[in-house]
Order: C-alpha cells, then structure tokens, then sequence
C-alpha cells in the first residue's frame, strides 16, 4: 500500500488517496495539474500496522514558530500537543474510506460520530499517556517522543530556513503545524 499527496497547494486532506496498485499512482500522477502545470505528489509506503488508539488511527499535532530577528531566523517549540483520532476503526482492507485513513479535521468532521468517542476527536498527551499505560506499552511520551518531535520540527526549520525567509525580513513570523 502507497499514500499519495499533492506535493504543493493543499491541506485539509484534498487529494490524499491511499493506493493497491502503481497502475492508480500513475493515474493519478499523470492525470493532474494546476493551472496547465503539472502538480507534484508525494508518494510513500503506506504504515500498514500503525500503532493505534484504541483500535482507530491517529496522528500528532505540534507547532513550531520561527521569526527572524536582525536577520538571523529563530525557531521555537510549543512543547503541548495534541493527538487527532479517527472516527472509524483500522482496517485495511477498505483503503478508500477517508474516515478510516485520514485524521484531518476537515474529513472527520463529516462523519456522523464526530466526537463520540473524544471531544473533536482530539487527545491531550496526558490521555494518551493513560491510554498506553494501560495497554502495558512503556514509554513516556513527554519524556521520549516530544524530544524527538522537537528534533523533527528543528531539522524542517533547517531544512527550510532558505525558502521559509530568503530576505531575512525584519518583524516577521510563520506558525507551521
């Protein structure tokens, strides 16, 4: 299994599908473009046993903010995150249902149990914490898993910081999710 996402332009979950075959990745691939040019995707291996919540898939939100300051761009880490859940069950073998796959607000909230199961289907770390505790899965996520997100968002920053800023302009920032 692939996940296939419009490389530029996008959120909100427009565009992403889940794909069996590379017969539908060069559909999809071949068949788009924006404004007469042809769109960029990004194409990885699908994680066809993720952990889950309580049987129902997820992903972790966390924010970075840079602004640069006397021409020197400076990143900082807002330590509180979160998790997004999905409304719908894991399941493999229904790789077209967006409810399943997708945790993006913007896709869940169409689903009818948008929030039965966590208030808009968002989870503190704390929750999270119980909830791995509770399945005897040893590891602390304030201590192991948010040093390495932190790590992730300040190797993005370096990765960017060119094409973030180019003219290290006075007085700004950016919020990145």
């Amino acid at each position: 299994l692939w996940i296939v996402k419009p490389g530029e332009n996008t959120n909100r979950g427009c565009g992403i599908t889940v794909c069996r075959e590379l017969s539908q990745i060069r559909q999809i691939i071949n068949n788009t473009h924006v404004n007469g040019k042809k769109r960029s995707y990004i194409i990885q291996k699908y994680c066809e046993k993720p952990l889950l919540y309580k049987g129902r898939k997820f992903d972790i939100r966390c924010y970075a903010v840079t602004q640069t300051v006397n021409g020197n761009l400076q990143g900082y880490y807002y330590t509180d995150g979160y998790l997004r859940t999905s409304c719908r069950d894991y399941n493999i073998k229904n790789v077209t249902n967006r409810l399943i796959h997708l945790t993006n607000d913007a896709v869940q909230k169409k689903c009818d149990d948008y929030g039965k199961f966590e208030s808009g289907n968002k989870l503190s770390y704390p929750e999270f914490q119980k909830y791995l505790d509770s399945i005897d899965i040893k590891c602390n996520i304030i201590k192991e898993i948010v040093p390495q997100l932190k790590k992730m968002a300040q190797d993005t920053i370096k990765a960017c910081s060119r094409k973030v800023d180019p003219h290290r302009r006075h007085n700004t920032f950016e919020v990145r999710p």
